[in-house]
């Protein structure tokens, strides 16, 4: 579903959406004190782009 808003920048309400939907892996804190991802869970992103100037919004659902 499209956003429900106006584009911010130019006003025109005509979005098109990635082809694709990209995945952030949720950051988890090692014993040894690093980092890591956890590729198991974390945020799907939806990107869309106002088709007048181009503008990118970005909208994620938790997993």
């Amino acid at each position: 579903m499209p956003p429900q808003t106006r584009c911010p920048n130019c006003g025109q309400d005509e979005w098109l959406q990635s082809p694709r939907t990209h995945y952030l892996p949720t950051a988890v804190r090692l014993e040894d004190g690093g980092y890591g991802a956890d590729t198991s869970r974390g945020p799907h992103v939806a990107v869309w782009r106002c088709n007048n100037c181009l503008y990118v919004m970005q909208f994620w659902e938790p997993d």
